[in-house]
């Protein structure tokens, strides 16, 4: 009796300390992979649109979605496949958008059937195997219309396409391992569940369960629905619980299930004496690189915030002067905001007009960019590390300075959509706090980064000076 109790303790710290884990690292690690994925995705779904091999679907921003679905994957006659692919196409797009920005990545809002929605959706393209004799008609269609893509695609494009299928396949099987994870951590949870509500149940017949594998069967099945409700009886887990209690083999068992729910450590590896201080400083990108899909994500609120603005402004008056301008080819002017921008440490508030497409479209282009730099085989690392080490520092400083303005300028616009907006459209509004918060993280990052390749040299130079070789 003893031994169960004391297993039942160890199970029961095991759950609470791997449940911790997965919502302080593991869960924002998977929330990472999908805003990385989702921009790849939008990459490509953008660039196949700008190369006229599938269209946008201008019904996009209209549909409500409020549950994970699988884009269908059914046969489709050739000669439709732009349509076909390209719709299916933007319902993965929509779907990752929709796990991003409303999804919650925390233990309570997961169970085995919604990690098992988001292994198929997971599915629904192989990015690992993105060719043109793929057994997978999604796959194999998107293939055909990327190698179109590639033809007589400028060198960034092309770059771009690669790096995106790239870091996809990557993401997809980053997350597939967390979720195996979270998957055997969910199983064991309901397991120990089980053991909590329903074996304290006072309608549960202790001495009878513990006879016999068959009496606690039985006493688990008559009281199962009156004590769990709702929630599924999976046979699988719960004749894993007979076993752990009455097999001969119980204690190996017991303790496999411990060692399941271990949280791993990693082990640091040591500095190396030579270090290459090239790398050292490109290092102080790594962190800004990672908030390529922060900005991607960015963008795609922004957009719909501004339409909800323009929706509001839409009279009349507004369309009649729309269809003139498009009779006599006059270009639209520009939609100008006058946002305030807050200097926390001077404790001043100053204005600022900003043309709010053009900034959403430098804020996508950062966030293409920083997909890009976020591949250390790509051509443009290679170029960059081919430079001088002064050449490289400034240009990893001018990016920290970029991702510092285009934090303030983001908050001050956040902002501006939450004053401006009417309270009945108050609900429609997407706010930035995650992502200014991710921002904001990775600026720090980075300059801790700059900070020690600088305290680094300046050690060094200081050893020269005294005729110390460094590392000796």
């Amino acid at each position: 009796m003893s031994e169960t109790v004391d297993f039942l303790t160890a199970f029961k710290d095991a759950i609470h300390e791997k449940g911790e884990w997965f919502n302080m690292t593991g869960l924002p690690k998977v929330l990472e992979n999908y805003r990385l994925l989702h921009t790849c995705v939008r990459n490509l779904y953008e660039t196949l649109i700008k190369r006229s091999l599938i269209k946008s679907d201008p019904y996009k921003l209209e549909r409500k979605i409020s549950d994970i679905v699988v884009p269908d994957d059914s046969p489709y006659i050739e000669s439709e496949r732009a349509m076909v692919i390209g719709s299916r196409f933007s319902d993965y797009e929509g779907m990752l958008d929709f796990i991003c920005t409303y999804f919650k990545f925390s233990t309570d809002n997961f169970d085995l059937i919604k990690i098992k929605k988001l292994n198929d959706l997971n599915g629904a393209f192989q990015w690992s195997n993105m060719t043109l004799n793929s057994s997978k008609t999604n796959t194999r269609g998107l293939a055909n219309l990327i190698t179109e893509a590639r033809k007589n695609a400028p060198q960034m494009t092309a770059s771009l396409i690669n790096d995106s299928i790239s870091k996809s396949s990557q993401a997809i099987s980053e997350i597939t391992v967390s979720l195996k994870d979270l998957s055997d951590y969910k199983r064991e949870e309901y397991k120990l569940n089980v053991r909590l509500d329903i074996f304290n149940h006072p309608d549960f017949d202790a001495k009878k369960a513990a006879s016999s594998a068959e009496g606690e069967l039985s006493e688990i099945k008559k009281n199962f629905t009156k004590v769990m409700g709702k929630i599924p009886f999976y046979s699988e887990l719960i004749s894993e619980i007979i076993e752990e209690d009455h097999s001969s083999q119980r204690e190996s068992l017991q303790q496999a299930v411990l060692k399941k729910l271990s949280v791993k450590q990693k082990v640091e590896n040591k500095k190396q004496n030579t270090v290459n201080t090239k790398v050292l400083i490109m290092d102080a990108l790594v962190p800004l690189a990672a908030v390529g899909p922060v900005y991607a994500e960015i963008v795609t609120k922004l957009v719909t915030n501004r339409d909800v603005l323009l929706a509001e402004k839409n009279t009349l008056f507004e369309k009649f002067k729309r269809a003139i301008r498009r009779s006599f080819n006059i270009p639209e002017p520009p939609l100008m905001y006058n946002v305030i921008i807050v200097d926390e440490k001077k404790g001043t508030k100053i204005q600022k007009a900003i043309d709010i497409n053009i900034f959403l479209t430098n804020i996508d282009r950062k966030a293409k960019f920083m997909t890009v730099l976020g591949n250390k085989a790509s051509a443009e690392i290679k170029k960059i590390l081919s430079s001088e080490e002064d050449a490289i520092f400034q240009f990893v400083s001018k990016q920290i300075t970029d991702a510092q303005e285009s934090f303030v300028l983001l908050t001050a616009v956040d902002e501006y959509f939450k004053q401006h907006v009417l309270s009945s459209d108050k609900s429609k509004i997407k706010g930035l706090k995650i992502d200014l918060v991710s921002l904001k993280n990775a600026v720090v990052k980075a300059n801790q980064k700059r900070a020690e390749y600088c305290s680094y040299i300046e050690e060094v130079e200081q050893m020269k000076k005294l005729g110390i070789k460094y590392g000796d």
